[in-house]
């Protein structure tokens, strides 16, 4: 009896560890961006010397983790919504949607140990924004732009992204934070994803207001950051870009899919179709409502069996104790 209840105490302690956390104990954390002048990924800031990007382009960054721990992590991408009152980077974006750099690229600090031959990657889309800003949601940003926007790993899987959590006021400085879980099959994973730099034309044109994009921000640089791998406090990085590297704006779907050539029927109350090239103003901006974050389903699986095993061991126990004593 004694030696069941051991194997059953041993096999719960396993679970236990199962469902914890791996942590990045002596690991490294190294962000860069890609330097669209330079042609080369920047470890430290983008300025007008470096990079020049359109309103509604997208900016490149990768992130290298090593020292790993294999298993289950969280790190947090976090990104200035606005900056000084101006809309910045008003959505997150795949990494390769603008430029097309190397990620194995020698140039900058996040040089994955894992180069110059990645495996294959895979990829997890960011949850869509339904936040309002002055009359307008990102959710139709997101359209007006029609980009890709999925966050890219070489190393691991991700396993859920949460829904962007916005901070701050919008009229002065605030922020947005994705929490991102992942796996990782060995001790380095190299992420990718991209900033979408915010369009005039839809901040806050599209609501009649005026011109509020990127390329508005003056004085003050805004951030991209990636924070708290697994909780830890001094895994930081920042990257930040200079309102001199803004230069023009891309017209509407430019990165993404064009939209029907066709006239569509007239809307409600008989309106007629928009003239071909025409913009309308969006007045009543729609808004998704999405599911909060997808559950870990592997993560799942070692809690339940921990309980089916405390619940077998209390049945265990109750039995023998009413099993009477061998003479």
């Amino acid at each position: 009896m004694g030696a069941t209840i051991a194997v059953v105490l041993v096999a719960m302690l396993v679970l236990v560890q199962q469902a914890t956390p791996a942590r990045a104990a002596g690991g490294s954390v190294n962000l860069d961006q890609w330097a669209s002048l330079d042609l080369a990924w920047q470890n430290g800031n983008l300025n007008g010397n470096n990079a020049r990007y359109p309103e509604g382009g997208i900016v490149p960054f990768r992130l290298a983790i090593e020292g790993l721990a294999s298993g289950r992590h969280t790190i947090h991408i976090n990104y200035d919504f606005t900056a000084g009152g101006h809309k910045a980077y008003d959505f997150l974006a795949t990494w390769s949607g603008w430029a097309h750099p190397n990620p194995c690229g020698t140039s900058g600090g996040g040089i994955s140990s894992m180069c110059p031959s990645l495996p294959l990657s895979t990829s997890f889309a960011f949850p869509t924004d339904p936040f309002v800003a002055n009359g307008l949601s990102v959710n139709t940003a997101e359209v007006y732009s029609g980009v890709a926007r999925r966050l890219t790993i070489w190393g691991g899987t991700i396993t859920s992204i949460s829904r962007a959590v916005h901070s701050g006021s919008v009229n002065g400085n605030s922020t947005a934070d994705y929490l991102v879980t992942f796996r990782s099959i060995g001790p380095a994973v190299l992420l990718a994803w991209g900033g979408h730099l915010a369009q005039s034309a839809f901040w806050d044109t599209a609501a009649g207001g005026s011109r509020d994009g990127a390329g508005e921000v003056s004085g003050a640089p805004w951030h991209m950051r990636t924070l708290q791998l697994d909780n830890s406090d001094n895994k930081n990085q920042d990257r930040s870009i200079q309102p001199s590297a803004i230069v023009g704006e891309l017209p509407p779907f430019a990165l993404g899919p064009k939209p029907p050539t066709t006239p569509p029927p007239p809307g409600p109350g008989g309106n007629p179709p928009a003239a071909p090239g025409h913009r309308p103003k969006v007045t009543s901006p729609p808004t998704t409502t999405i599911a909060g974050p997808a559950a870990d389903a592997a993560d799942a699986i070692p809690g339940a069996l921990v309980f089916l095993a405390i619940a077998g061991l209390a049945s265990l126990i109750a039995t023998s104790r009413r099993r009477p004593a061998r003479r």
